[in-house]
């Protein structure tokens, strides 16, 4: 996969209706691994993250109140730190769905804080268009 995509289920309608259609159809386009559709059935949900994040060249993780507030997102993120830290691997992409001020990101997500601290991120616009 070209990405892997971490976000949380109350974003689900954005991400499936908006960014999938735009990423997958676009030139090139890209191949991206949604829980949703590309877990293993019958498998934990844990090694269905691990495996999906390590057979993708990036994690693309989409922000919003309801993704700090998740306990799955978490388990990603922590996944994904493990990955750019300790293997040096340049894999995550940060889109903001939402404004979300770094001062207010739970103290249990201060690895989102570093990469926010440290790496460029793009934040949707209010106007979609």
């Amino acid at each position: 996969f070209d990405a892997f995509v971490s976000y949380s289920q109350h974003d689900a309608e954005w991400v499936e209706e908006i960014l999938v259609p735009e990423l997958e159809s676009s030139q090139p386009s890209f191949a991206l691994c949604l829980h949703k559709r590309d877990f293993r059935p019958g498998r934990w949900i844990v090694d269905n993250i691990i495996d999906s994040i390590e057979k993708s060249h990036r994690t693309l993780f989409v922000l919003s109140e309801h993704f700090v507030t998740s306990e799955w997102c978490r388990y990603e993120l922590d996944f994904s730190h493990f990955r750019i830290v300790d293997e040096h691997n340049d894999s995550a992409v940060l889109v903001l769905l939402e404004p979300i001020k770094k001062e207010t990101i739970p103290k249990r997500f201060c690895k989102l804080r570093k990469i926010m601290n440290s790496r460029t991120y793009l934040e949707w616009p209010v106007e979609e268009e």
